[in-house]
């Protein structure tokens, strides 16, 4: 390994080794978020808000219930004194959490639930005008089929309406068919050609991450779980690592307050070590020179393209229209971030900076969203919006606010117009 990577590395592991749970990558939970709202310019107000959001945390899906595999396997080793104290008590957080998530794969859990109410009180606090106006008082939410994303929604209206009775809420749920119907929470699907794209991009970003990982082992994981670690497999090792750092994600995901920490079996280094592949995934997506991966056209694409054509209709004087929030998936989620693209998720560095440079649970984490906040000032015709990532104020890549964190409306407009239809 050389020095500058090592240096790189170094950097890359103080957040994991400070905040161990940020591991989790996608799945570590959303971390609540209380900005002060910046000042708008003098007579400006908000009226109309556009939401895009991810699913609150879930229980573990159904595409990685094979991970409860690891249960036996312990089970088994344990039974020919394979396991050390560490090892056991390993095995039975692992059944704990299985035991938990039986009967409920792919569910949202409450905490999932508490993120959407949480997320629509602060939201409903900052900009109260919005939802207190006699003349807009309708708003249009829609979800993807899965019930967990259908659920989320579900806890995000009616905190809404709880909070604010006279709205006229219009739900609905929406298909994967490529239909304009559905664009606002997948985008467009991808085609043949750009099916095989996207996995060639996708194994070039595991090379990446299999580079990064390099110089890194598990062996003080294997010494705290094994009683002879020489004796494991390196496949059998890397196996009961992978989905005990995984089982432990679910564990965070529904009720981190007692559920086992990530560092509670792993060293940050060993953290460090799992967590790549995920993060460096979600890398792809990214915006380098000379280079576009087929989802952010085309997912994020098609939610922009929706994203205007609500937010023109919301503008006219005479809408009557306060809100339009969309529930969705990361993977369509994190290609409207870089569709945008949002500060941070455009790099031009080298495949050994990437991991320094991009993590991936300051995007995508369970409920992670994108808002704007449309403003406007009496006997004016221009349009202000503000972009908030998580909740945060954030600022798009390459293009001047107006002021601070506020954007002129046609200038972010024509932006993504003319990039969408280079890119259709």
């Amino acid at each position: 390994m050389t020095a500058l990577l090592s240096i790189i590395l170094q950097v890359a592991l103080g957040a994991i080794a400070q905040s161990p749970n940020l591991s989790a990558g996608s799945l570590c939970g959303y971390f609540p978020q209380d900005t002060v709202s910046t000042q708008p310019p003098k007579g400006y107000k908000p009226f109309y808000i556009s939401i895009v959001a991810r699913h609150g945390s879930r229980y573990l899906s159904h595409s990685d219930s094979i991970t409860f595999r690891i249960a036996d396997t312990l089970a088994t080793m344990a039974a020919k004194g394979m396991l050390t104290s560490d090892g056991l008590a390993l095995m039975e957080d692992i059944q704990m959490i299985k035991s938990m998530t039986e009967g409920h794969l792919g569910e949202l859990t409450p905490l999932g639930a508490s993120e959407h109410q949480q997320i629509c009180a602060r939201m409903y606090r900052h900009y109260p005008e919005v939802f207190s106006n006699k003349s807009r008082l309708n708003l249009y939410a829609e979800s993807t089929k899965v019930m967990r994303v259908q659920k989320s929604m579900e806890a995000f209206t009616e905190e809404l309406q709880r909070r604010a009775p006279a709205l006229l809420i219009n739900s609905s749920v929406k298909g994967w068919e490529d239909q304009p119907a559905n664009k606002g929470v997948v985008g467009y699907s991808l085609n043949d050609e750009e099916k095989v794209q996207g996995k060639k991009d996708e194994r070039r970003f595991a090379g990446i991450a299999s580079d990064l990982q390099s110089g890194y082992d598990l062996q003080t994981f294997a010494g705290r779980i094994f009683t002879d670690p020489q004796s494991v497999a390196p496949s059998s090792l890397e196996f009961v690592a992978n989905t005990s750092f995984l089982c432990l994600k679910t564990g965070c995901l529904t009720s981190p307050a007692t559920m086992p920490a990530m560092d509670k079996y792993f060293t940050p280094e060993e953290l460090y070590y799992l967590w790549l592949p995920g993060s460096m995934y979600w890398a792809c997506y990214l915006n380098y020179p000379g280079y576009e991966y087929p989802r952010t056209r085309r997912h994020g694409g098609g939610i922009i393209e929706q994203i205007i054509e609500e937010a023109d209709e919301a503008i006219r004087p005479r809408s009557h229209t306060a809100a339009t929030l969309k529930f969705s998936h990361d993977t369509y989620l994190f290609p409207l971030m870089t569709a945008v693209p949002f500060v941070g998720t455009v790099l031009d560095c080298p495949d050994t900076e990437i991991a320094d440079r991009f993590q991936d649970y300051n995007f995508i984490c369970p409920a992670c969203n994108v808002q704007l906040i449309f403003y406007r000032k009496c006997c004016s015709k221009r349009i202000l919006v503000k972009l908030l990532l998580n909740e945060k104020e954030t600022l798009i890549h390459g293009l001047e606010p107006v002021t601070l964190c506020y954007y002129d409306w046609e200038s972010v407009k024509r932006v993504w117009q003319d990039w969408w239809i280079s890119h259709k």
